[in-house]
């Protein structure tokens, strides 16, 4: 049997296990955390500025100082993504169902064109069900612009 490390990625923080047998250790968790750190390496060796480590290295202290943390970088990182989906702004509509920025011709003819053609594909399929499924976007559409 043999035995199992644990390291530390250098680029993304998150913790990645391995077998501890004779040869070259990983250094990072994946090629993409291998990649973006070339890149930032070349960044730096061009003189530009590498904000993406700058930031990486405060999320990597917050990380460390924070107490009862359990879980997996990936775990981590998945748990982050999800709280920034729901922190994400509503739908660009307004209480009466309007569109912002609807007013303009340009939109109200453009949504008139995608329902013409969503109730021509209606009439013209020999499905019943996809015929149906049109219909019912075309009168969304209609109801959610108010036309």
């Amino acid at each position: 049997m043999t035995a199992t490390i644990w390291r530390t990625c250098p680029s993304c923080y998150g913790s990645f296990e391995q077998p501890d047998d004779p040869g070259r250790k990983r250094v990072y968790c994946s090629r993409a955390c291998q990649q973006a750190a070339y890149r930032a390496r070349q960044r730096a060796s061009a003189g530009q500025r590498t904000g993406r480590q700058d930031w990486r290295s405060e999320r990597h202290e917050q990380r460390r100082h924070r107490p009862g943390s359990d879980r997996s970088g990936a775990g981590r990182r998945h748990h982050q993504r999800d709280q920034q989906h729901q922190q994400r702004r509503p739908p660009p509509h307004s209480a009466n169902g309007q569109r912002r920025g609807a007013t303009n011709s340009d939109e109200l003819a453009r949504i008139r064109r995608i329902i013409a053609a969503l109730l021509r594909k209606a009439a013209a399929t020999s499905f019943p069900h996809e015929a149906t499924a049109c219909r019912e976007k075309a009168e969304a559409l209609r109801a959610k612009y108010g036309l």
